[in-house]
């Protein structure tokens, strides 16, 4: 549970902290305040990243060198402290525990994030990697051993490709072979992970609508899984050559979200594609309670500004009120009447400050 934050010149948040709660926490204040700075400030504490940009110098506040955001977590039962610095020049330094990470992912660990927001609609619409990354994202947090696994078949995707490139084959079956092992078991994870976001999301997307009854979750591995990928990537490795890269294998893997037998980017709404694109992050969020060894925290970006009030409510409803989610919206009303009977612990933020409203 996240139960202290302090964010230093990040956007207009010039120097902030506050205390969180157990439950349910809204940020509530006009467009511009720093409501969904807050936010972000804590995505980039558990993640290394903006989910507004990829970028490191819109983050940090105008005129500034570099910016921090440091909390108090209690996992487990004990506290644990962990922050990050970013810099203007794309470089970045994190502790947790007061120990230096080898990697950011050590942070994602520690503080699960899950982000619901309705901007991030090209994880339905959009290409593959954004929906590979989703799925590998939710992996990370379910199965200990996913991340080394992914990174030797990173590591010999790049190799191969490298020698590909160059044009030396010398080593070619080598690279074929462990791209073959790590990529089948790499598969495996991810065939087993979709089939049950598949079934959960079943559930989850038809209590928020009755419109997304039936919709269902494809995995493409990424080659034709009539044979195995030694054999596909042997069958490529001419055509590999000529074209410089690998071409087949589970980079090239995909998630098809399906309804009523159609592709759900061509036969749903927009507002019908806002509330899957919220199922499939409380379905991450519930395999993430499931499976890892923390309860990730749920960051809620004005849903009233997008959904009517009786889809926040039922978005409310899905969160229930053992977990901890933090909103934000215009005005507390549309928050007060999302959450329902349940507390709620309000603050209000104006100008790049935020205070507590009993």
């Amino acid at each position: 549970m996240l139960e202290h934050i302090s964010i230093e010149r990040i956007r207009n948040l010039s120097h902030i902290s506050a205390e969180l709660h157990p439950g349910a926490t809204a940020l509530f204040g006009a467009n511009g305040s720093g409501k969904t700075s807050v936010l972000e400030a804590i995505h980039l504490l558990g993640t290394g990243r903006s989910f507004r940009t990829h970028q490191s110098k819109p983050v940090i506040q105008h005129e500034q060198d570099d910016c921090r955001v440091v909390c108090r977590l209690r996992r487990q039962g004990r506290p644990l402290v962990m922050g990050i610095e970013k810099h203007r020049d794309g470089t970045a330094r994190a502790r947790v525990d007061g120990e230096n990470v080898a990697s950011l992912s050590e942070l994602a660990r520690a503080m699960p994030i899950v982000l619901l927001d309705t901007d991030s609609l090209g994880l339905v619409t959009g290409p593959p990697e954004g929906r590979r990354k989703f799925l590998d994202g939710t992996l990370f947090h379910v199965e200990q051993s996913f991340l080394p696994l992914w990174r030797r078949y990173a590591q010999a995707m790049r190799q191969r490709n490298g020698g590909l490139r160059r044009g030396i084959l010398d080593a070619d079956s080598a690279w074929r072979q462990e791209l073959a092992e790590t990529g089948e078991r790499l598969t495996q994870s991810r065939t087993q992970i979709a089939d049950t976001l598949s079934r959960q999301l079943a559930d989850t997307a038809s209590k928020l609508s009755a419109d997304l009854a039936g919709v269902s979750v494809v995995f493409r591995p990424g080659w034709d899984r009539q044979v195995g990928l030694a054999e596909a990537l042997e069958r490529n490795a001419q055509s590999d050559a000529n074209q410089g890269f690998t071409q087949v294998g589970p980079h090239r893997g995909d998630l098809r979200f399906m309804v009523g037998g159609g592709m759900a980017a061509d036969v749903l709404s927009r507002g019908q594609l806002k509330l899957l694109l919220v199922a499939l992050k409380l379905v991450q969020g519930r395999l993430i309670e499931e499976g890892g060894n923390s309860q990730p925290i749920y960051l809620v970006d004005d849903l009233p500004a997008e959904l009517d009030r009786a889809h926040c409510a039922s978005v409310c409803a899905q969160l229930g009120t053992a977990r901890q989610v933090i909103l934000t919206a215009v005005d507390r009303g549309s928050l007060e009447a999302a959450w329902g009977d349940g507390p709620l612990e309000l603050f209000h933020v104006e100008q790049g400050q935020i205070k507590p409203v009993s």
